[in-house]
Parts: C-alpha cells; structure tokens; sequence
C-alpha cells in the first residue's frame, strides 16, 4: 500500500511539475495531449519530445488547412506565432519513452519477419517502389530531425488515420509531399498492420 501511494504522489509530483512550466498558451492543449504529452488513444496522438520544429509546422499546417482536423483547426488558429513557438517548445521538453536498444536495418534477418506491419517499417516492398518506414523515420520508428517525427509507441489509431488522410489529400505539407505518394500505395490491410507494428514498439 505504501509503494502504491508513493508511487501516485509521484506521478501527481510530475504532474504538478508539468503544469507549473506549461505556458498558458498551452493550456487548452493537454485537455486531449495531457500534461505528459502522451495524448490518448482514439482521442489525440502523443507529441512529448517531438522537435519544436516540427510541431510548429504542424501547427501552421492546420492554420492553412494543409491538415484538416475539425477540432486542431480552431485551436490552432487561437495560437499567433509566439502561441505557436511557446507551446511548441514546451511540448518539445516532455519526456517521451523510446526503445532502449533500437534495431536498425540489417541487424534483422529478412527471412525471419514474418509480421506484415514489420516487413513494411523494415522492408518496404520495393516491387511497388515503396521503401521501408524506417529509412526515414529511423530504427524502430524513433524520429529523425524536424520531419520525420517518432512511431515508435505512437497510438495505433492515430498512425492509421494519418496515412488515410494523406490517402484522401485531407494532409499535406510533408517533405516533397513523400507520404502522400507512400500512403496511397498501402492497403487497408497494410495500414493496419503497420499502425499495429510500431504502436506495440517498446518503449522504455
């Protein structure tokens, strides 16, 4: 019982922590994200950690419809540049868990994958021209630079929505419009999968 309360004053500790730094242009945004940036499943995507960069390009993305989100729409547009730089940043400094020992292409046997979300973030198929996830967005999916944000633990319904809205041109402005092309290649089926494989990459 006592490590159970210790263990939730810590949590409300960090909460806490969080909260106190979090600029009040930021406030409307952990309603969904929460206060860790994890976000919820079905509800908001996880976004800790994610470079500043990147997520204020999100951001202005909205803004022009470049993404089309009923709910991201007007709480991006509340946001003028230093909104959108101050929330960014501090999204930025969460903590986001990542793999502890990522593997990275080569170091798998392809004659061992057998997982269908697996052999597309690896593999790719390149029958179809379409190279693996991971070339860009890093082992296991733990991000590259301020393009190519995290996968790796990432909501499974969250990686399945996006590639449909690249699907239906619903999302652009990604770097030379790459994941407009790669999406339109997937199946149903290969959505799923590939949602499925990096949302159950463990993190630590």
């Amino acid at each position: 019982m006592k490590k159970l309360v210790f263990f939730a004053s810590a949590l409300a500790i960090s909460a806490f922590s969080a909260q106190a730094d979090m600029p009040p242009q930021a406030a409307a945004c952990v309603a969904c994200h929460q206060t860790t940036g994890l976000g919820m499943p079905n509800l908001a995507p996880s976004i800790a950690g994610m470079p500043a960069a990147y997520l204020a390009t999100q951001l202005k993305h909205f803004q022009t419809d470049e993404r089309q989100n009923a709910i991201m729409k007007p709480m991006a547009m509340m946001l003028d540049e230093a909104g959108i730089q101050a929330t960014s940043e501090w999204f930025a400094s969460l903590t986001l868990p990542q793999p502890t020992q990522p593997a990275f292409r080569g170091e798998k046997n392809p004659q061992e994958i057998t997982d269908l979300g697996e052999k597309l973030a690896y593999l790719g198929d390149w029958e179809r021209d379409l190279p693996s996830c991971v070339a860009c967005h890093g082992p296991e999916g733990v991000g590259v630079g301020d393009s190519f944000p995290h996968l790796a633990g990432q909501h499974a319904d969250y990686i399945e929505s996006q590639l449909k809205a690249w699907q239906a041109g619903t999302r652009a402005g990604d770097v030379n419009g790459i994941m407009g092309v790669m999406a339109k290649k997937l199946t149903a089926e290969e959505i799923t999968a590939v949602a499925q494989y990096f949302a159950n990459v463990e993190a630590k």
